[in-house]
């Protein structure tokens, strides 16, 4: 065993926890295994000359700057003299993200180097590098692992990865260009998210032939196969959503698919699945009442409309009413139990409350939300495309789907630089060169839709692990206090960003005109008070920052109403993974899940205890799952009322849990507006437990 990995495996070996010992592998880490086998140049011009010389780095970079603003913006990066929190931190970052030779034995990159290559790539002027090197190097934000990984770089992926593709609708040419799609997509690592609603369900006719067609699982099941197949060349696996409404007649085939005692051939190996609940049904199973399923292609016949444009809880009894459309009545309630049976079982599927997300929609004159993305932040209007057989692409009608170009703000450090606002500007301004450069042509929808809304979701990542340091118990009064604010502002700095870009380059996002932003009706609740902090506790964490006030947000609204937004989306929070370890904080907004986290790669067990994890915060690391997730929801909530998209909420229940408070857990999220939930983790018995279950 490697000597860092054994002085950091110490952190656990004794009776009580050791951070120290994390710091000496930290130190072992670099002495005896980084630094000897880092590549070294006499200057940066070797450097460079040789990374580009042998297509590590993007000549064409270079071309947009002098030598000397390139030096001062490398010169910057290495004046923070950055040092690595913890081993984990830059475990990851090295195993992950520094770019080595080709046989993996040397790196060619060194942490500062990453965020200068980085902040060159992703800038329009040497002015904007610099800027965004002081963040990236400090922390303040970090953009997604595809945007840090691969900015800067010679032949290498893309700058997103993670799409929505709306494309699946009920003709066999969408069905198979759809899968076409997630081809492409997935062979470049993309993560994508497929509505599947509008598909004709089990039994339905065919061609005018009675009770054929095979149903949405076999659907699901071709792409379950071919995310399995287009990997990214066998270094990551394929990963996708499909997204199917409950009040599909296939409904719980699917759900079944998900389940430990599924028959093999219809078991969903690889493909997640995402439900879309509209309201009636959750009023339906809070009133212990029965109802429709409709059948998509019967539905199709009788009123000339796609199953996916249908607005379930305004339209529900019209169509329940009518003898003429095939319907299935079912229990709402006995849904929701399956659905936490489910989950209990598998995890999945997420759930998209669709009420929640179009109340809150600030462009339903463009379309409405009808499904989300892998990991269930990603909330935005798709429409789909008509596509015709070969030799009649003309013909074929573009909709819009979606890419996700995201950052995270690391709450802790973006705090401690002074000026909340700053970092968000400049997190904005990476994320919209990032929307600028990607064009994914392969896939047309996604195209047409990052170049004319341009959407972008900054999110934040460390919020446990910032409250545990100051004292502050995830889910009090005074946390979600901390959020409100927190994330009001964030929003609002955003947003001031957005009406800048759109006044100094004249790109307004389609769909601007007629969107509740042009209205001024979405900023509305700011107007109804100044979301201040009032605590003596909270008012001390916003220390030296100028929040906005109401009439801040006054002069914001006639500003956009008269410059435009450049982008249709500006906020979405994402679970975070492996950047979170690099930026020395707790995963996205969620509560941790142990006080001292165990990882095992490469047959090398790695110890990650929490940021500032000592007597002192020990008590406020309160773990996940000995929460009531109430406290989780909430906070959760808190910040949703500021997130224009959505929130990756995960529930961490003990194995103990049953289904009935899982139910419980929906209808509370539902009721305070959360707009999906992802994943429902159970916490595994322990041996004890099994033992005496036995006995």
């Amino acid at each position: 065993m490697d000597r860092w990995i054994e002085l950091n495996n110490n952190v656990l070996a004794g009776t009580v926890i050791d951070t120290r010992y994390d710091q000496e592998a930290l130190q072992a880490y670099f002495q005896e295994h980084v630094n000897p086998n880092t590549v070294f140049f006499h200057d940066l011009t070797e450097k460079i000359r040789y990374l580009i010389d042998h297509h590590v780095w993007d000549a064409s970079v270079f071309t947009r700057y002098t030598h000397d603003e390139i030096k001062a913006v490398f010169d910057r990066a290495y004046s923070y003299r950055f040092r690595f929190q913890s081993f984990m931190g830059a475990y990851k970052f090295y195993s992950e993200y520094a770019t080595m030779t080709p046989d993996r034995t040397r790196w060619l990159e060194r942490y500062e180097d990453r965020m200068a290559i980085t902040a060159l790539a992703r800038a329009d002027t040497a002015e904007q590098a610099l800027e965004l090197v002081h963040h990236l190097v400090n922390q303040t934000f970090t953009p997604a692992t595809p945007t840090l990984m691969n900015s800067g770089k010679a032949n290498t992926g893309r700058l997103v990865s993670c799409f929505l593709l709306a494309d699946c609708t009920d003709n066999l040419t969408s069905i198979t260009k759809t899968l076409s799609f997630v081809a492409e997509l997935s062979k470049g690592g993309g993560g994508i998210g497929i509505d599947i609603s509008g598909v004709r369900a089990k039994g339905e006719s065919l061609r005018g032939i009675q009770n054929v067609s095979k149903g949405v699982l076999g659907v699901a099941k071709m792409f379950d196969h071919l995310l399995r197949y287009a990997d990214q060349a066998g270094q990551r696996p394929g990963a996708g959503a499909i997204y199917l409404s409950v009040m599909h007649p296939d409904f719980q085939d699917v759900l079944n698919a998900k389940k430990i005692a599924t028959d093999e051939d219809a078991r969903l190996k690889t493909l997640s699945v995402g439900a879309t609940i509209p309201d009636v049904f959750m009023a339906k199973a809070r009133a212990g009442e029965d109802i429709y399923q409709f059948y998509p292609h019967s539905l199709f016949q009788e009123t000339g409309r796609e199953f996916t444009s249908i607005d379930w809880t305004r339209e529900y009894q019209t169509l329940a009413d009518n003898p003429r459309l095939r319907k299935k009545k079912v229990s709402a309630r006995r849904i929701l139990e399956d659905l936490a049976i489910t989950q209990g079982e598998s995890g999945y599927p997420y759930l998209l409350f669709e009420g929640n997300a179009n109340r809150a929609n600030p462009i339903p004159n463009v379309g409405s939300i009808k499904m989300s993305n892998l990991c269930s932040e990603i909330l935005q209007p798709t429409l789909p495309s008509t596509f015709h057989a070969y030799g009649q692409e003309a013909k074929d009608q573009i909709g819009l789907d979606v890419s996700c170009n995201l950052a995270s703000l690391v709450i802790a450090q973006s705090l401690a630089s002074g000026d909340l606002g700053r970092v968000v500007r400049a997190a904005v301004t990476l994320l919209d060169n990032v929307a600028r450069s990607t064009s994914i042509d392969e896939v047309p929808a996604v195209k047409r839709a990052n170049d004319r809304m341009r959407s972008v979701g900054l999110g934040a990542m460390g919020l446990h692990s910032f409250l545990a340091q100051h004292g502050l118990v995830y889910g009090s009064p005074e946390a979600l206090e901390f959020v409100d604010v927190y994330f009001a502002a964030v929003h609002y700095h955003a947003r001031r960003t957005s009406m800048q870009v759109a006044r100094d380059t004249g790109f307004v996002f389609d769909g601007f005109h007629g969107s509740r932003y042009h209205t001024g009706e979405h900023f509305a609740p700011y107007l109804d008070r100044d979301i201040l902090p009032h605590s003596p506790a909270v008012t001390a964490l916003f220390a030296g920052h100028t929040l906005p006030t109401r009439a801040d947000w006054q002069q914001l609204i006639q500003d956009i109403q008269t410059h435009g937004l450049a982008h249709s989306f500006v906020m979405a929070i994402a679970p975070t993974g492996s950047i979170s370890y690099v930026s020395n904080a707790s995963a996205s907004i969620m509560p941790i899940t142990e006080k001292v986290e165990t990882r095992t790669s490469n047959k090398a067990r790695t110890i990650y205890p929490m940021p500032g994890l000592n007597a002192d915060t020990e008590w406020f690391y309160e773990e996940a799952y000995d929460m009531d997730q109430r406290r989780v929801i909430d906070t959760v909530a808190a910040a949703q009322r500021h997130v224009d998209q959505g929130i990756s909420c995960t529930l961490f229940v003990p194995s103990s849990a049953t289904t009935r408070t899982l139910q419980e857990y929906y209808v509370y999220a539902y009721a305070k507006g959360v707009k999906t939930l992802y994943y429902t983790r159970l916490r595994k018995s322990s041996i004890q437990d099994c033992l005496s279950c036995a006995v």
